[in-house]
């Protein structure tokens, strides 16, 4: 059972407010959370294995080269969700952390299938898992630090790093994980038919994919799946979600169409242990804001909630104001 939550505030309104803002679309400023994910992915198909400026690949550098974390931070891992890539899932957020200071690695994982390099995280979780903790062991090799913090979008901020916390060995290495509209408690066939069709489109673009062919490779979308024999969440959340020694937080939104219903993103954690379960419509301005799952990396409450948590400070609705880009609309 998962705890009680708010439900989403436009189901049951009676007068909704007048221009509502569309993620899809991009207005004076900049492009819409949705809109950098989409133009990111696209320029990953060229070059499906770059990292997203800011960030290093552990394994491709020397303990010299290696950005050590300033004082009093970890090093940042962030990792992508299924079928995306560490590319077009943290070209925007990853910057943002290095400009700030910390020091950021991104991985990729997941692709030994025949769908397109620009898709990866389709399989087997737990060998993802396996991989994760190889990654990480690379990072605080080189760093010299003795633990990281995790930053992941869907399935990268839910299920897979939860598996490596409990069953790889990740609860001695991880300070903090923080899961950006995160696959925490699986997710229906409607939720994953929606992500294959939205990668689907975008793999059009370039002809290299459809629908079918995205759905029947790999298993890492049966093991999300709430309707499937395959799924991993009845052996992962045995015992309760969370650890003792690892802060928590989820971020999800009431527009996730991905993982549905979008409560299945909230942890549900023991007593004593640190864990925050948030929503981003919760945060002033944002009551009425339409980004989904795949936007949800690159919005500015994630952001900042990110930044912040990364350094302990407040991240609640009550203690952080996030200034709203032009596009975004307060009712």
């Amino acid at each position: 059972m998962l705890p009680n939550l708010p439900k989403n505030p436009l189901e049951n309104i009676s007068n909704p407010p007048e221009n509502i803002p569309n993620p899809m679309l991009s207005l004076e400023k900049g492009l819409s959370p949705l809109m950098k994910f989409q133009q990111a992915f696209i320029e990953s198909c060229f070059t499906p294995d770059r990292l997203p400026p800011g960030a290093q690949d552990p394994f491709a550098e020397t303990r010299e080269s290696m950005r050590k974390p300033p004082n009093g931070t970890n090093p940042v891992v962030l990792v992508h969700g299924t079928w995306a890539n560490r590319y077009n899932t943290w070209k925007t957020l990853a910057p943002e952390l290095k400009n700030a200071g910390f020091s950021v690695s991104a991985l990729n994982y997941g692709e030994k299938g025949n769908l397109p390099k620009v898709c990866k995280g389709y399989t087997d979780i737990r060998e993802s898992a396996k991989e994760l903790a190889k990654f990480v062991d690379e990072v605080l090799q080189k760093t010299g630090a003795s633990k990281v913090d995790m930053i992941g979008h869907s399935q990268g901020g839910g299920i897979l790093p939860r598996w490596y916390l409990k069953y790889e060995g990740g609860k001695e290495k991880v300070d903090k994980l923080i899961g950006l509209a995160p696959s925490n408690h699986g997710l229906t066939a409607t939720g994953l038919g929606t992500l294959a069709n939205m990668i689907a489109t975008l793999l059009r673009i370039q002809a290299l994919a459809n629908e079918a062919v995205i759905l029947s490779a790999g298993i890492a979308c049966l093991q999300q799946s709430l309707e499937s024999t395959e799924n991993l969440n009845p052996k992962l959340d045995d015992g309760g979600d969370t650890f003792g020694g690892v802060k928590y937080i989820a971020l999800s939104t009431w527009r996730d169409e991905v993982v549905t219903p979008w409560q299945n993103g909230h942890l549900k954690g023991a007593d004593g242990h640190t864990f925050t379960n948030l929503t981003l419509q919760e945060y002033q301005g944002f009551k009425y804001d339409l980004t989904e799952h795949n936007g949800m990396p690159n919005h500015p409450v994630s952001i900042e909630v990110v930044k912040r948590a990364l350094v302990g400070k407040p991240v609640d609705p009550q203690n952080l104001i996030v200034q709203r880009p032009p596009f975004m609309l307060t009712p």
